[in-house]
């Protein structure tokens, strides 16, 4: 129970932060005021992506305690930033595979993510992410069966004298030239294959920020909404074949239900009794493709059953602690 309160207390506090910072707009934290610990750095001016800017970024803020702790899990905006600079300069997918690193790895040092801030960063990821996954628009088997038989064709055309007099000597002569025509093409290939690669860095960055999420109770007549764009979010990289495993889609909604219900489970009897009705009707209406997919096995508890326990817990504990049988 000492854990289970100590928790409570340490979620109930950093909620009302939350709330506190962040209504409409992320920008519009008060970290500086609160906390007093930029030292003078500005953390809402905007990257210069030039060598002095970065370092500047990089040493003046980035490596600062309070950058992963305090700031960027209430404002994913230099991330942002990283992300229009990329579709803008057309970087290649290993620039989106770093910045997924450098703000994953410093998003591990935070406690929570701001779910409005997480939003905001959502609505634009797929926009600046999707053209790093789009396919190529070649067929590498057609293309590379032309290229050959031009090869020999040329090679038949102009050297024909050369197969007469050593055919053997002629043959292995074209076979070289037709292995490095196929290793400039393999080149291709590879970086086809390294848009899983990156498809996964994608994925890990969003269930580890998914996995700190917070909502606040104060903020009850917003987290329907919240919990309906970050389920829509992540529909939208589905539809937009940014992520297009089935089953990575899936982890990412099983990521966000479980954190949700972990939120219940410890702030959720200082929800209104009647936040647990509103949420289960628009639930059901809603239509949410997280509960279209189906689960790895028939037997294992679905999505939305899993969900509606949890809200149903939850409001007998709302329930039982209005009446005064529990304190927490």
């Amino acid at each position: 129970m000492r854990i289970k309160y100590a928790i409570l207390c340490f979620l109930c506090v950093i909620s009302i932060f939350t709330h506190t910072i962040k209504t409409k707009n992320v920008t519009h934290i008060t970290i500086e005021d609160d906390f007093n610990k930029y030292n003078n750095a500005n953390p809402f001016a905007p990257v210069l992506f030039t060598a002095t800017g970065l370092h500047d970024f990089f040493e003046n803020i980035y490596n600062k305690y309070w950058y992963g702790k305090d700031f960027l899990p209430n404002n994913f905006s230099h991330m942002m930033q990283f992300l229009e600079y990329g579709k803008k300069t057309k970087q290649n997918g290993a620039y989106l595979k770093s910045v997924m690193k450098l703000f994953g790895n410093k998003l591990k040092s935070a406690s929570y993510v701001n779910s409005y801030a997480f939003i905001d960063l959502l609505e634009v990821m797929p926009d600046f992410a999707k053209h790093y996954f789009e396919p190529p628009q070649i067929n590498f088997f057609e293309q590379n069966q032309k290229k050959v038989n031009n090869l020999m064709y040329n090679n038949f055309l102009t050297n024909f004298s050369s197969f007469k007099k050593d055919p053997k000597e002629f043959l292995n002569t074209m076979s070289q030239d037709i292995v490095a025509t196929l290793k400039k093409q393999t080149k291709e290939i590879e970086s086809q294959v390294n848009l899983e690669h990156l498809r996964q860095s994608l994925t890990r960055f969003l269930e580890l920020s998914l996995g700190k999420i917070i909502w606040s109770p104060e903020d009850h007549e917003n987290i329907w909404n919240l919990f309906l764009s970050l389920s829509k979010a992540i529909e939208s990289f589905s539809k937009q074949k940014i992520i297009d495993d089935a089953d990575n889609i899936d982890d990412l909604y099983w990521s966000l239900i479980h954190r949700f219900c972990f939120f219940l489970d410890v702030t959720g009897h200082e929800l209104p009794i009647e936040f647990y009705a509103d949420f289960k009707n628009k639930l059901f209406a809603a239509n949410l493709l997280m509960f279209q997919i189906e689960e790895q096995e028939q037997h294992i508890t679905n999505k939305e059953t899993h969900l509606v326990q949890a809200l149903f817990e939850g409001e007998a504990r709302a329930r039982a602690y209005k009446t005064g049988l529990i304190t927490s």
